[in-house]
């Protein structure tokens, strides 16, 4: 083994987490030196080898602390799997939300309008009433009529 070899070897071996790194990092090296000289003039091929290794180094290193948090996150996964509701369920859920918010899109705009700030934005029938001019006996009549609707649409029941 040649004395580069042997000054490239302990520069990368400083850098990277064990011996089988280290080589793969050399190997690698040597490579792109060899394939950038056959197309380029290299003033000093020895910088150059070691400038490729040092960044082929740091490559190597966060590519092993992505794998490790990638581990560690699945780890974590692994752990909580168990209390995670069945894909069934989900699946279930999300197709019953799709048709909750396909009956929404259907109601008369007022009725709509209505529904939305009691159910989303949390309003009492007062402050709806005196946020669109009307009675709370109407705003009562629109829930009221947007559940019905709703309820139809998602269980499939012929609106009345």
């Amino acid at each position: 083994m040649d004395a580069l070899t042997q000054r490239l070897r302990r520069f990368v071996r400083a850098r990277v987490a064990n011996r089988h790194d280290a080589e793969d990092v050399i190997q690698e090296a040597y490579l792109r030196v060899l394939r950038y000289s056959a197309e380029h003039e290299i003033g000093n091929r020895e910088r150059l080898l070691f400038s490729a290794a040092r960044n082929l180094a740091v490559d190597n290193q966060r590519r092993k602390k992505a794998r490790e948090r990638t581990v560690a996150e699945c780890a974590v996964f692994a752990d909580r799997a168990g209390e995670w509701p069945p894909a069934d369920d989900v699946v279930d859920v999300l197709q019953r939300l799709t048709s909750v918010e396909a009956a929404i899109d259907l109601l008369p705009p007022r009725c709509r309008k209505v529904f939305l700030m009691h159910r989303l934005d949390g309003l009492s029938f007062s402050e709806i009433s005196r946020q669109l001019g009307i009675s709370v006996s109407a705003v009562e009549k629109h829930v009221a009529r947007a559940c019905l609707l709703i309820d139809a649409k998602v269980n499939d029941e012929p609106q009345r």
